[in-house]
């Protein structure tokens, strides 16, 4: 695919064309990397707000109906619904690895499989995580291991 960019003045507004045979899964990832104006998540923590950049979240889990942000350096509470926090990040490779978790493609360090059709991610916090059966086929089309 040929790609152009151009730097336009500060005072304009910029814009993005596409002239596509189709509509792909990759230029559908794009459009909603180019749609999301705000790359993070808002989180609490000892009291406080912290804006928490999309790349620096391994996971994100409930436990008893609370939303959990996992970062490498500390756990945020979210106020968010799992399935709001999914539709924000899922262009930006995250994925759902159970009923109760999405996972950030780029924190796998490592997966093996376990007993009864499930996975395990071993992050680069060397954190590991369960893949319930349901969501393997999701993982390996994430990570390109689709057949």
């Amino acid at each position: 695919m040929k790609t152009t960019i151009e730097i336009v003045d500060a005072t304009l507004e910029e814009q993005a064309t596409f002239k596509i045979h189709q509509l792909s899964p990759t230029i559908e990832k794009v459009l909603g990397i180019l749609k999301e104006e705000e790359h993070f998540l808002i989180g609490e923590a000892k009291n406080a707000l912290y804006k928490i950049s999309f790349s620096d979240i391994l996971y994100i889990e409930v436990v008893d109906k609370r939303s959990f942000i996992y970062t490498a350096k500390q756990v945020y509470q979210s106020n968010d619904k799992l399935y709001q926090l999914e539709e924000r990040l899922i262009p930006f490779d995250f994925i759902r690895v159970s009923k109760s978790m999405l996972l950030n493609i780029e924190a796998i360090q490592a997966i093996s499989p376990l007993l009864s059709g499930r996975f395990e991610a071993r992050l680069t916090n060397e954190e590991k995580v369960a893949i319930s059966r349901k969501y393997v086929p999701e993982l390996k089309k994430g990570l390109g291991m689709e057949r």
